[in-house]
């Protein structure tokens, strides 16, 4: 029996696109329960809808039924505004592009979250330093996103994502831009960060080796998400 919280949950979750007269559901009833510092891969085919499933998960995407529960929190049931800042406060996004802004340097970067929360500017860098430097970015701080690498952009971009503490990241192939090497290494700082900051992680990959280190596999096929029984 686990006995810790579940920070994220669907509830037979659906989704259908429609264009024209073609409807076509992508998601016929997803149940999924995360737990405090769990660890998950989404695996599952080009086009089987995990894109779709991380985004209504986080709040960004609307859906036909069902329920998400961030944090205990129904988002159904919130205006728009509410999701938003229930998003900023409980949750972290990586994406497989950086999305960094090129203008700021990546301390600033980092403590982005924390003061369009209104943080002070001593508290949000003190945060974004620590994190950071556990990144093993101390000697990056003040450097702008062009001066990066690919591995270190992304690992700024993990930075950033669990900078305000979130209850879960939410992680669409965040290595799927980086060589096979850089790609492991970043992947590792990730479980370590999420590790030391109890921090659970849902993660989309195609790739089954990183996938592999992952707590838990689940495939996402025919719309319904099940346990990963292997290749």
């Amino acid at each position: 029996m686990n006995n810790k919280r579940i920070v994220l949950e669907a509830v037979d979750l659906k989704k259908t696109f429609s264009e024209g007269n073609q409807s076509l559901e992508i998601l016929k009833g997803v149940n999924l329960q995360v737990y405090e510092g769990e660890v998950v891969a989404v695996v599952g085919t080009s086009g089987s809808g995990k894109t779709t499933l991380l985004q209504c998960l986080g709040g960004l995407d609307n859906f036909n039924s069902g329920k998400v529960l961030i944090d205990g929190h129904d988002i159904s049931k919130l205006s728009e505004k509410e999701i938003t800042r229930l998003r900023n406060k409980k949750l972290g996004f990586v994406y497989q592009f950086h999305h960094l802004l090129p203008e700021f340097t990546a301390l600033e970067n980092v403590a982005m979250p924390l003061r369009i929360r209104r943080d002070t500017v001593a508290f949000s860098q003190k945060r974004a330093t620590e994190l950071l430097d556990k990144m093993g970015l101390k000697e990056r701080l003040t450097h702008l996103p062009g001066q990066l690498s690919g591995g270190e952009k992304q690992r700024v971009s993990i930075a950033r994502a669990a900078v305000g503490k979130p209850v879960c990241l939410l992680a669409d192939e965040p290595t799927g831009n980086l060589d096979q090497e850089t790609a492991t290494s970043v992947f590792e700082f990730l479980l370590s960060l999420a590790a030391d900051q109890n921090i659970a992680v849902v993660l989309v990959t195609h790739d089954l080796d990183l996938a592999s280190q992952c707590g838990r596999i689940v495939s996402l096929k025919g719309g319904v998400l099940k346990p990963y029984e292997g290749k």
